[in-house]
């Protein structure tokens, strides 16, 4: 089987709470703002809950129909489903997994750029980080509004207290290269110029 997509998880730990259709899994995910880590529609929905079921990770309940509705089938989780979102959940929370974020790759080659080109790029991403703080302060509020329960939107918390972290780091890394407290290497501002001369 393989590995269970975003989506997947989310229709998992809906039905964790209780059997339900994919109409009430769709309502629930917008009541909590689910959609946050995964790009959502009403087709990727229903695919991911056909996928599920073939894998025998979620299984049929009934089929119903209210007066001239369509037919709603309800699903529920099955035990192998419940093993392996339990097993997902658990071990990602402990597993430090290998990521390759574009930012942190950036920074390796940082001093391969001119330094003005660096400083003005680093401000654009302050600029940024501060809007997506704003978004997600909103959303949380909206969350709250709502009296949604804390415990359904850790991932905001957590996502917001990295934003926060990077803008603090960004913010200093760039006062750091404005004052030179950290300057390039001559060999590589040398090999910057000679390929300046070599493209003119």
């Amino acid at each position: 089987m393989s590995a269970i997509r975003p989506l997947a998880m989310v229709v998992l730990e809906l039905l964790h709470e209780a059997p339900m259709h994919p109409y009430e899994i769709q309502q629930k995910i917008r009541h909590r703002q689910l959609g946050r880590l995964t790009k959502v529609t009403v087709g990727s929905l229903y695919h991911a809950v056909e996928k599920l079921e073939k894998d025998g990770l979620i299984e049929v309940v009934e089929t119903s129909r209210e007066g001239r509705r369509p037919e709603r089938t309800t699903y529920r989780l099955s035990a192998a489903g419940l093993d392996v979102f339990q097993e997902e959940v658990l071990g990602s929370l402990s597993e430090l997994a290998p990521e390759y974020p574009r930012f942190a790759m950036a920074l390796q080659h940082l001093h391969t750029q001119r330094r003005d080109a660096a400083i003005t790029e680093l401000r654009r991403r302050v600029h940024g980080l501060k809007k997506k703080i704003a978004l997600m302060d909103a959303a949380i509020a909206d969350l709250e509004l709502q009296h949604v329960e804390p415990m359904y939107w850790l991932d905001y918390t957590y996502g917001r207290t990295m934003r926060q972290a990077e803008l603090d780091w960004v913010e200093r890394l760039i006062d750091r290269l404005v004052n030179d407290e950290l300057t390039w290497p001559e060999a590589v501002v040398r090999r910057l110029d000679e390929l300046e001369e070599d493209r003119r």
